[in-house]
């Protein structure tokens, strides 16, 4: 086992944005076996979550902080694209009428979306699309224009 000392924030949000996954970065931190990140194979799920949870300590307060210590806004995060676009992706894009509308794209049809009137439900929502699936105790609900709350589409 290489540590068993949990990272500093700096250093979880440094890998965060590095979108490497979370769980491969944790178990080899650790010095565990990598065959573990196949979780096709029975106890696996749980030995990477484990390790997620025993390097990654920081809250979503932690994430909002540090993003915005580096003047960074949800929307600015990868891989959402601001503008409309013709790739594969996800976009969050402004009617410029106060409403914002985030999609998945694919061979450019639009599938799974959200509307939000708030700009605020909107930023949670897309820091909840940020943060790895390992880390989705962090996820917290918001409010669609609709008045849906959802954490995920």
């Amino acid at each position: 086992m290489k540590t068993t000392e949990p990272l500093s924030i700096a250093e979880q949000m440094k890998v965060l944005q590095s979108r490497e996954d979370v769980a491969t970065w944790a178990l080899a931190h650790l010095g565990l076996l990598p065959e573990w990140r196949d979780t096709n194979e029975e106890g696996n799920t749980g030995r990477c979550q484990e390790a997620v949870n025993r390097v990654f300590t920081l809250t979503r307060a932690d994430i909002e902080a540090s993003l915005a210590a580096q003047g960074l806004q949800p929307e600015n995060l990868p891989p959402t694209k601001t503008q409309p676009g013709s790739r594969d992706g996800s976009y969050f894009i402004s009617n410029g009428k106060g409403e914002w509308e985030y999609y998945f794209q694919e061979r450019e049809i639009r599938w799974p979306s959200a509307t939000f009137n708030d700009l605020g439900e909107a930023r949670k929502f897309l820091l909840n699309e940020w943060i790895p699936v390992w880390l989705k105790h962090l996820r917290i609900p918001c409010r669609t224009k609709s008045g849906k709350m959802i954490e995920t589409l």
